[in-house]
């Protein structure tokens, strides 16, 4: 409630900076194919705020999946673990993550991972363990590990429990 998000649908959660780089385009963009496909169980919800905020938001509206994108801005850390644990699955679609914080923080919340195979991000997501990883780049992809995540809710405890565990053998410093 504190945040506006609606629990029946299936809650796709990004964190972190909104710039190019960081390539949320392409969660926008694999939710327009899954909605175009019938799908609207599937939530993108995005916290940050960057260079591309605006371009994002058009995006949204011009590929009309804007009712189903819930753009919070900058979301104070102390409201951060509430909002980690209102989401479904975290997703990280950056092909150039060197350590990604943000992923860690999720996986220590205990949810599962939609991530790009690029980088750091393997070294913490496990295909089928405690999340999905994804081709760099590629839309089609990334709609693939939505529905699978979303279609798969049976797992989420399991890839949750998977990814504390994970995420807890890094420590702060």
């Amino acid at each position: 409630e504190k945040f506006g998000l609606d629990p029946k649908k299936v809650l796709f959660l990004y964190v972190g900076r909104l710039d190019g780089e960081k390539r949320i385009d392409l969660l926008l963009r694999g939710l327009a194919q899954l909605k175009k496909n019938g799908r609207t169980d599937i939530h993108l919800v995005i916290a940050g705020q960057g260079a591309a905020s605006g371009e994002l938001r058009a995006l949204a509206r011009d590929l009309g999946v804007r009712n189903e994108v819930r753009f919070l801005g900058y979301v104070e850390n102390e409201h951060l673990s509430l909002l980690y644990q209102a989401g479904h699955i975290f997703c990280m679609p950056s092909p150039e993550e060197l350590q990604s914080i943000a992923t860690l923080e999720a996986m220590a919340t205990g949810l599962p991972i939609l991530a790009a195979n690029a980088r750091a991000l393997p070294e913490l997501v496990t295909q089928g363990i405690n999340g999905y990883l994804f081709e760099p780049g590629r839309v089609a992809a990334v709609a693939e590990g939505m529905v699978y995540l979303a279609d798969n809710c049976q797992v989420w405890d399991s890839m949750g429990k998977a990814s504390r565990a994970r995420a807890i053998t890094h420590s702060i410093e």
